[in-house]
C-alpha cells in the first residue's frame, strides 16, 4: 500500500488570525524538531507540512498528499476544525493513521470512543510519545506510554508516564524548522511562543496547564538562541508559555537578554509572560526592566477571586490585600502599568462576593485595568471531574467559542465551542448575568476611564463607596432610556441567551475585529462624548459632589479621555485636579487644593481613523491605560480659571 520510501506525516495546528497575524505552530514544531533529531525516525518518515492557518477545509485537505499519519494538535479554539478535517482525511485516505493530542484531549479517553476516524489519542507532552509511536506503530504500540487506541473492537490505554528531563529537547526555531515555514509563506506575519520551563507547583482546580507537575528547565543557551532567532526574523510579539515567569532568579537573566536583544535588533517588540504571583520583588525588577524598553503591557496582579470560600474550593491562596496595596503603590510610583484578573463562576463565589471583590481591587489601588474572564471547564482540570461538578452544583453550558480581537469572517466553516460554568450552588443564573453586567460597567467606566475621576473623588472624600457608585450607575443605565440602556440591554440579552455564546461586540466602524462588551461600549461612547455625558447628567448631578467642584470635575473627566481626533486641549479649573489625582494614584495620598490651574493636553500622536484609534488605544493600549492621556502628554501650571490666554 505504501512504497518503501519514507512515509509522509502531516501536522495540523490551526489558530485564529489576530489582525492578519498568526502564531507559529509551536506545539507541532517541538514534536517535529524532536523526531527529526532521531536518526531512525528520520530514515523512515518525511514531515511534509504543518497546516497552521484556519483555511477552508477543502484547501487544507488539498495540501495533504498520500499521508501515512495526520497528527492534530487540539486546543479549545481548534478542536471542531480538527475533527472536521480529520474526517475528510480519513474519507479520502482510509489507510491514513489519525492521531489527536494536546490540551483539549481529555485523559479519560472518551474521544476515541466517540470519534471513529481517530486511531490514536496522545496524552500530555508530545515529543517522546510521538517519537515512540512512530517507532512502534507497526509492531507493538502497547510499548508506547500515554496513548489510547483500538484493538479488535476494544480500547487499549497504556500507562501514564511523565518526563523529567527536557534539557536535550531540540528547538523548532534553532533547528531550522520555522525558517522553512517562513520561507514557504512569504508575507505572512507571525506571532511566537517562548518556553523556558515546564511545570507548575500550584494545583488550581480550574487549570489544566501543568498543575502540580514538577518544574523542569530548558538550558539558558537554548533560550537565548531562540530569542536571537525571533529578533533576527523580526517577530514582533512573543508570548511566554511559562506558568510562573519570575519564579526563578534566572528569569531575570532571561528578561535582561530580551531587553539587550531588543536594543540591538528592535525585536521582539513585546514579550508577554504570565507572572508568578508570590515572587513580588523579582517580578517587580523584571517588569521594571521590560517596561524600560516598552516590551511589556504591564504586570499581572492576578487574584481570580477574593472570596475565601471560592479560594478554598479551587485550592488557591492569594496575596493579602495589604501586600497587594503596597505593591500597587510601588508599581504606580515606578510608572509601571498593572492589571488584575478575576474569574466569574468559581464554585463558592456569590453575586455579592464577586461584585464586592472587584471593588476591593479598586479600593486598594487597581484603577488602571481589571479583566474578568468566564470560568472555563478545561478537559483535564479538577473542575471538570464529575465528582467535583456534583459537589459544587456546577451547571456547564456549551457555547459558541468567542475569540476576541480576531478577524470577522463572512462565514465560519466550522464552529468551535467552549464549556463554561453557567451557575453553581452559590451563584444562580440570574446572579451570573448581573455579575457580568456589573463587571462590564466597572471595566468600561472605571478601568477604561469614562467616570473614573468621579468615582475616585467620591471614594477619597468618604462620600460613596465604589460598590455603591457602580451599583447605582448600573441601575441608572438599565432604567434610563438612552444609548447606554440600549447597549447594556443588548449585553444582558446576549448573556441570558448564553447558549449562543455571542459575547462580543462588533461595529465595522471600529475595524474588522470583535471586542469585549466593555470595549465596545467605550468605543461607542468616545464617538460622541458630549452626548454620553449629557445622558449621564441626571446620575452625575445627583451625586454628593460639592457644587463648586462639580463643573471642574466634569470638565476634567471629559478632558482626560483620549479622543480619536488630534489637536491640543487647554482646560482651566479652579481646583488642581490633575495633581490631586496623580498623587493619589501614585502614592495613595489625596488632597484636593482650591488652586487655579491651566492644564494643556498635547497628544503624542494622532490616529488616521477611528479603527486605528480602537486598535492602538483599546486593544493594544488598554492595559497600559492608553484610553486616558498620559502624563508625558500633559503639562500643568498655575492660572486663573476664568482668565483668557496664557
Amino acid at each position: 500500500m505504501f512504497p518503501d520510501a519514507r512515509r509522509n506525516i502531516y501536522f495540523v495546528q490551526v489558530g485564529f488570525e489576530f489582525d492578519s497575524a498568526v502564531y507559529l505552530p509551536y506545539a507541532a514544531g517541538t514534536i517535529i524538531a524532536y523526531c527529526r533529531a532521531d536518526a531512525d525516525v528520520r530514515e523512515r518518515y518525511e514531515f511534509r507540512d504543518i497546516i497552521f492557518r484556519r483555511e477552508k477545509l477543502d484547501d487544507a485537505l488539498g495540501r495533504i498528499k498520500d499521508p501515512y499519519i495526520a497528527a492534530f494538535s487540539c486546543s479549545t479554539w481548534n478542536v471542531e476544525y480538527n475533527k472536521a478535517l480529520a474526517r475528510r482525511v480519513k474519507q479520502k485516505y482510509p489507510d491514513c493513521t489519525v492521531v489527536f493530542g494536546g490540551h483539549s484531549v481529555a485523559e479519560s479517553g472518551e474521544m476515541i470512543e466517540t470519534e471513529d476516524y481517530i486511531d490514536f489519542l496522545m496524552f500530555g507532552e508530545g515529543e517522546q510519545v510521538f517519537a515512540s509511536l512512530l517507532k512502534n506503530i507497526d509492531t507493538d504500540p502497547d510499548r508506547v506510554d500515554n496513548i489510547a487506541f483500538r484493538r479488535d473492537g476494544e480500547i487499549v490505554r497504556t500507562p501514564r508516564a511523565y518526563y523529567n528531563d527536557i534539557s536535550g529537547y531540540p528547538s523548532p526555531y534553532l533547528s531550522g524548522l520555522f525558517d522553512e515555514l517562513i520561507e514557504k509563506y512569504p508575507g505572512q506575519e507571525f506571532l511566537s511562543v517562548l518556553e523556558t520551563n515546564r511545570g507548575c507547583p500550584y494545583s488550581c482546580a480550574y487549570c489544566d496547564w501543568c498543575a502540580g507537575k514538577k518544574m523542569r528547565f530548558f538550558p539558558l543557551e537554548k533560550i537565548f538562541g531562540e530569542i536571537e532567532w525571533l529578533a533576527k526574523h523580526r517577530i514582533a510579539y512573543c508570548f511566554c508559555a511559562d506558568s510562573n515567569f519570575g519564579m526563578f532568579e534566572r528569569d531575570y537573566e532571561i528578561a535582561q537578554y530580551l531587553v539587550e536583544t531588543k536594543k540591538k535588533y528592535g525585536y521582539p517588540e513585546v514579550f508577554r509572560p504570565c507572572y508568578e504571583k508570590n515572587s513580588a520583588e523579582r517580578v517587580f525588577r523584571i517588569c521594571h526592566l521590560l517596561n524600560s524598553v516598552g516590551m511589556d503591557k504591564g504586570a499581572t496582579m492576578a487574584y481570580q477571586t477574593l472570596s475565601p470560600e471560592a479560594l478554598k474550593n479551587i485550592g488557591r491562596k492569594n496575596l493579602t490585600m495589604e501586600h497587594f496595596s503596597e505593591l500597587m503603590k510601588k508599581y504606580n510610583e515606578a510608572g509601571i502599568p498593572t492589571y488584575s484578573e478575576l474569574i466569574l463562576g468559581l464554585p463558592g463565589e456569590t453575586k455579592e462576593s464577586f461584585c464586592h471583590g472587584i471593588c476591593r481591587l479598586l479600593e486598594n489601588g487597581q484603577h488602571r485595568s481589571v479583566s474578568v474572564y468566564h470560568c472555563e471547564v478545561l478537559p483535564n482540570s479538577e473542575l471538570a471531574m464529575p465528582e467535583y461538578i456534583a459537589k459544587h452544583g456546577i451547571e456547564i453550558m456549551k457555547v459558541a467559542f468567542n475569540h476576541i480581537h480576531s478577524a470577522i469572517k463572512a462565514t465560519e466553516e466550522v464552529q468551535e465551542y467552549s464549556y463554561l460554568v453557567r451557575s453553581t450552588a452559590t451563584l444562580s443564573r440570574d446572579d451570573w448575568v448581573y455579575s457580568n453586567l456589573f463587571s462590564v460597567c466597572v471595566q468600561c467606566f472605571h478601568s477604561l476611564g469614562l467616570l473614573r475621576f468621579f468615582a475616585v473623588y467620591l471614594y477619597a472624600e468618604n462620600r460613596t463607596s465604589y460598590y455603591d457608585f457602580y451599583t447605582s450607575l448600573l441601575d441608572f443605565i438599565l432604567s434610563s432610556g438612552g444609548r447606554l440602556k440600549t447597549l447594556f440591554e443588548g449585553f444582558r440579552a446576549k448573556y441570558e441567551t448564553s447558549l449562543k455564546g455571542d459575547w462580543n461586540y462588533h461595529n465595522e466602524l471600529f475595524g474588522n475585529v470583535t471586542w469585549f462588551f466593555e470595549e465596545g461600549a467605550f468605543l461607542e461612547a468616545v464617538t460622541d462624548l458630549e452626548s454620553l455625558y449629557e445622558e449621564l447628567g441626571p446620575f452625575l448631578k445627583a451625586l454628593p459632589v460639592d457644587a463648586d467642584v462639580y463643573p471642574d470635575l466634569l470638565a476634567f473627566q471629559k478632558t482626560m479621555i483620549r479622543k480619536p481626533g488630534g489637536g491640543n486641549t487647554v482646560l482651566r479649573t479652579g481646583y488642581d485636579l490633575y495633581n490631586c489625582f496623580e498623587t493619589y494614584f501614585a502614592e495613595g495620598k489625596y488632597e484636593l487644593k482650591k488652586k487655579g490651574t491651566v492644564m494643556t493636553v498635547t497628544p503624542g500622536h494622532g490616529f488616521a481613523d477611528i479603527a486605528t484609534y480602537a486598535k492602538e488605544t483599546v486593544w493594544f493600549g488598554r492595559r497600559r491605560g492608553m484610553t486616558l492621556w498620559q502624563s508625558s502628554e500633559i503639562s500643568v501650571k498655575e492660572g486663573d480659571r476664568d482668565s483668557e490666554g496664557d
